[in-house]
This record gives C-alpha cells, structure tokens and sequence, in this order.
C-alpha cells in the first residue's frame, strides 16, 4: 500500500517525494489514526480514537484510556504488535503525549504523537 506523505504540520506534500511506502508508511498511518476524532469521518462515524468519550474527559481509569489508545495502534494495517508503550497526560495544562513502539511488516519503528 502507499500513502501520500505528510510534512510536519500534518498537510500534504505536493513537491518532491509525494508518497511513501514501507515502515514509514506504516508510521504515518499510525499517527494519522491516533489524530483522528470518533464521530470525525462522516464516511464512518464508527471510526477513530476516542479522545472526548474515553480518553481526555472525565474518564474512569488511566488503564481503560491507555487501551483505547494500545488497541487503535495494534489494530493499524501493517502494525504486527506493539514492543513499547507510554503515555503522559498532564491534567494541569491539558497535554498529552503517547509514545509507541510498534514491530511493522518492514521492522521495527517508534511513533510518538504530541498533543
């Protein structure tokens, strides 16, 4: 499968290498499902990481936020299984930060998304 690859603000790169394939690919897809809203996509609501519902609202547990965010990664085409996880949420000044280790089709990569 190829991607059309992203720069680092998240918009489309439409000179030089425009697409991308491999473990990089893999690495965007990742980042790109994390980013995405459920209830966003209006092709399929059903589709993306629950960040209001479970996540950064009044959630129950840290644990049941961490597996929402473990199972859209391990769920991610090309995501053979995750080799290292961490997220940080810092309540105080609303920031959070996920940091993955995932095991691809073409090796090894880390992600970690800012937000």
């Amino acid at each position: 499968m190829t991607v059309r690859r992203l720069d680092d603000n998240g918009d489309i790169v439409t000179r030089g290498q425009q697409f991308i394939t491999g473990q990089s690919e893999v690495a965007q897809t990742v980042l790109t499902r994390l980013r995405l809203f459920l209830g966003e996509y209006f092709r399929d609501i059903t589709d993306g990481t629950p960040w209001y519902e479970q996540i950064l609202g009044k959630f129950t547990s840290l644990s049941t936020a961490e597996a929402a965010l473990r199972a859209r990664i391990a769920n991610t085409p090309g995501v053979i299984r995750l080799t290292s996880f961490s997220a940080d949420f810092n309540i105080d000044n609303r920031k959070y930060s996920v940091t993955a280790g995932i095991l691809t089709e073409f090796g090894l990569e880390e992600v970690t998304l800012n937000g």
